[in-house]
């Protein structure tokens, strides 16, 4: 004779433990908030007596969901390779998903791809139940096909005029706070590296460093540069070339700043001494320098949580029915790169 095995408890027994309607177990174990609380907790009770745990799978053919929340990122072939930033986001948004019970489905855009009929093909296949959004940008095609559809999404980034879900830094004030920091050490040539032209949050810190330069009584200069260490390298070897070359940089990510470091580098170029330099995002490759690289974090978990939260209450038909921007606080964090002001002059402040 072959071993019985044991009898698994259903949500129909927890139904008639917990004396309430099959539908309501339903109800209790998808969270939603209309439940009665005394009923609620009968259910849990009952399910935590006799170890029930729901099958996600069968809730998730119920509602009709995949369980799965879609991410693009658009970047050339090899473009995420030694990424900080985007290893961390996308660790943050798959830990914060897998604890709201879904997984991620992440997509790579290369070369000249249309993001937006990624996206398109994504709402048609039903793969997804809603979509993180990432670089929004002046003119984002991607938000109108998703409020036409009225499929769930909240944007990380800028929406600009568009009155959708995001969560965002105030990447204005990032801007300003980047290149304050050069200008209180002394600095007098400040130039930045910005991202593609078009990207928002590229955009709004040219916004913040230029408010910072013109109150300082301070020129402006901007070199633009697609994304990546190689490409900012070679950009950087034509803004650090000549007699009036820029003696510090914002410079917008981590990752850039390694490239701004190795032409500095082939140039005999010091830094601080020769080059102050800050950046954002305040990853690892911060401490790749000797004195460290002073960048501006943007608090990346707090952004997921917020963006994780708001997608998953769309989905769910939960919480307040007019979109919102949420901003997240950014700080920086003072390294070498900067050239710290003297003790007395930094006590003062």
């Amino acid at each position: 004779m072959g071993h019985r095995r044991p009898n698994k408890v259903t949500q129909l027994d927890i139904a008639r433990l917990a004396g309430v309607s099959q539908s309501t177990v339903s109800r209790v174990m998808a969270g939603d908030p209309k439940v009665e609380p005394e009923l609620r907790e009968r259910v849990l009770q009952a399910a935590r007596l006799h170890s029930y745990l729901p099958d996600a799978r069968a809730q998730s053919l119920r509602r009709r969901e995949s369980g799965m929340i879609g991410l693009v990122i658009k970047r050339p072939r090899g473009g995420l390779a030694g990424d900080a930033f985007f290893s961390n986001l996308i660790g943050e948004i798959m830990d914060r998903l897998h604890d709201a019970g879904s997984r991620l489905c992440l997509e790579l855009v290369h070369g000249d791809e249309n993001e937006v009929s990624v996206h398109e093909a994504l709402l048609r296949s039903k793969r997804v139940d809603g979509v993180i959004l990432v670089e929004s940008v002046v003119h984002d095609s991607r938000l109108e096909l998703l409020q036409r559809d009225r499929f769930p999404f909240v944007l990380i980034g800028n929406p600009m005029r568009s009155h959708v879900w995001s969560v965002d830094n105030d990447n204005v004030a990032a801007g300003a706070l980047a290149a304050e920091e050069l200008i209180r050490s002394g600095y007098r040539r400040i130039a930045m590296l910005a991202g593609p032209p078009g990207i928002t949050v590229s955009e709004d810190r040219i916004l913040g460093y230029s408010r910072a330069l013109d109150a300082a009584g301070m020129p402006c200069r901007i070199w633009h540069s697609d994304f990546g260490i190689e490409a900012a390298r070679l950009v950087a070897e034509e803004a650090l070339a000549g007699p009036m070359a820029p003696d510090a940089l914002v410079v917008l990510d981590d990752l850039m700043a390694m490239g701004v470091v190795l032409t500095a580098r082939e140039q005999g170029l010091r830094i601080p001494d020769d080059l102050g330099l800050v950046s954002f995002n305040d990853t690892h490759l911060c401490h790749v320098l000797e004195r460290g690289l002073t960048s501006v974090s943007l608090n990346i978990e707090a952004l997921v949580r917020e963006a994780v939260d708001c997608l998953m209450a769309q989905i769910r038909g939960e919480g307040p029915s007019e979109p919102r921007r949420i901003l997240v606080p950014c700080q920086l964090k003072r390294r070498g790169s900067s050239a710290p002001l003297p003790r007395g002059e930094e006590a003062l402040r």
